[in-house]
């Protein structure tokens, strides 16, 4: 049978992943194995040599694309079953592209099968942590088929909608400007110490994975074989892991149920929101929190990387509109899940003033079954309290811890008389609380108070450096741990 009248026979398009061989799906090793003649690039050829035994193997230089595709199509089109190789997948800057767009043009009946790997993006990511668990945008940075210009506007437009980026193809002998330009393209828009990884080699020799700062990608060293990605203004990097959070600290508003008021109704407005069966409809001042959070996570920076730390931190600023937190909020080792524990088991807050109590927000703390108890009216008209020669707050914090026990998350955001009481208690009649968010305000003692509770390990506690707290910024603490305990158990 000659050319002209042979069937034509099946491409295979196949996706090696990034080349270890616990990568390589079930499918692409099938048609692997169906395959009679295998077409690649001769570097991804060599990952999978083991299984080329006894076909025959096309290898092509790097940059030989179209001639690749080329050939496997007239193979194919004689009837042969052929493999064309591209490493992660091959309908993401791949061969499978290429052979389909040549395939178009060349009108051929030959059956086109592309086969699905492991992206050099996911295997990147994996490598990383997790930075690309939240939105994100694809770029290669090869001017070869596409003109700079165009990928630059595609680069501004990533930059101005704040996406995570991976980043293909970051440059090569000849192409040397192209990640300097695209550094500086978003450093307009993005915080330089956003954290940017960059994997050579994902799971195989040769394997490099660094992270640096986006003030550093410029310099970096990279190559054809290296993904690199960058962080959106969202993304921190923890215990050396990058991550982009999926848990916006706004979509509280949209899911934050009504209040329990007397006399209320599921289509009567409650406190801003209205609710009527399966929908909720935000109030403009659900707009402005979420607005105004989404404010403060593009101006706070990578600090703090721990997510429970920052959703705690991201609330004090909102209370305070004072970024300083960022840098002077500090928290004891296990402070954060002691707390959101004892939430969690409906221990209460014992606050140590009236305005502090109001505070705390009970559509967070009620569905909770966590109660609120300031230590002031624990005394009022207990004369024998009143006349210890203590402070009025001090006097309440040492009725309280007697009236509640141990366990309660203690909250003191007014009096550091009322702190250094709970500490006195902690240290000599071993009372233990679950946590004490420890944030006083003021000019005398406040500094000596915030000290001795850091200098304390008995019970856990959450406070800022300085002078600076206050009633505002305490509860605004003790409403992000009732958020984080009332988020997925």
């Amino acid at each position: 049978m000659n050319d002209s009248t042979r069937s034509p026979g099946t491409l295979f398009v196949v996706g090696l992943g990034p080349g270890s061989p616990g990568l390589l799906t079930p499918d692409a090793a099938s048609a692997l194995d169906a395959a009679d003649v295998v077409v690649g690039y001769q570097g991804y050829l060599d990952l999978i040599a083991p299984r080329l035994a006894g076909k025959e193997v096309i290898g092509r230089g790097l940059g030989q694309e179209v001639e690749r595709a080329r050939a496997a199509l007239e193979l194919a089109e004689r009837g042969r079953t052929v493999a064309l190789v591209s490493s992660g997948d091959a309908g993401v800057y791949g061969m499978g592209g290429v052979a389909c767009e040549l395939a178009a043009r060349r009108e051929t009946d030959v059956e086109i099968v592309v086969v699905p790997g492991v992206t050099a993006a996911c295997s990147a990511a994996a490598r990383l942590g997790a930075p690309l668990a939240h939105d994100w945008a694809c770029l290669s940075l090869s001017d070869l088929l596409t003109p700079w210009d165009v990928i630059a506007r595609r680069a501004e437009a990533v930059a101005r909608a704040d996406f995570a980026l991976v980043v293909y193809n970051p440059g090569s002998r000849t192409r040397t400007w192209q990640l300097a330009a695209l550094a500086e393209i978003l450093l307009r828009h993005r915080d330089p110490r956003t954290p940017v990884g960059l994997v050579e080699n994902a799971y195989r020799p040769g394997e490099r994975v660094e992270v640096v700062r986006l003030s550093d990608l410029a310099t970096a060293k990279v190559s054809m074989f290296t993904t690199v990605i960058i962080g959106s203004s969202r993304t921190f990097l923890s215990r050396g892991r990058m991550v982009t959070p999926r848990i916006y600290e706004a979509k509280s508003a949209e899911t934050r149920p009504t209040p329990d008021l007397p006399g209320s109704s599921a289509t009567e407005e409650v406190s801003g929101l209205e609710r009527s069966p399966g929908e909720w409809r935000h109030s403009p001042g659900d707009a402005i929190m979420a607005e105004s959070l989404a404010i403060i996570e593009r101006e706070l920076g990578p600090s703090p990387g721990d997510p429970a730390e920052r959703a705690v931190v991201r609330r004090m600023i909102h209370a305070s509109a004072d970024f300083d937190y960022a840098d002077r909020a500090r928290f004891a080792r296990g402070a954060i899940a002691s707390a959101v524990a004892a939430f969690r088991a409906g221990a209460p807050v014992v606050a140590d003033v009236e305005m502090l109590r109001a505070g705390i927000r009970s559509d967070l703390a009620g569905p909770l079954g966590v109660a609120t108890v300031c230590g002031l009216s624990a005394i009022d008209g207990d004369a024998p309290a009143l006349s210890s020669g203590l402070t009025r707050s001090a006097a309440g914090m040492r009725r309280a811890a007697e009236l509640v026990g141990d366990g309660a998350v203690v909250a003191i955001g007014n009096a550091p008389t009322a702190l250094m009481e709970a500490l006195r208690m902690v240290e000599e009649r071993g009372w233990r609380p679950a946590c004490i968010v420890g944030i006083p305000v003021g000019f005398v003692g406040v500094e000596e108070a915030k000290g001795r509770l850091m200098g304390q390990d008995r019970v856990p506690f959450v406070t800022s450096l300085g002078r600076k707290g206050g009633t505002a910024v305490t509860a605004a603490a003790v409403n992000a741990l009732l958020e984080l305990a009332g988020g997925s158990r």
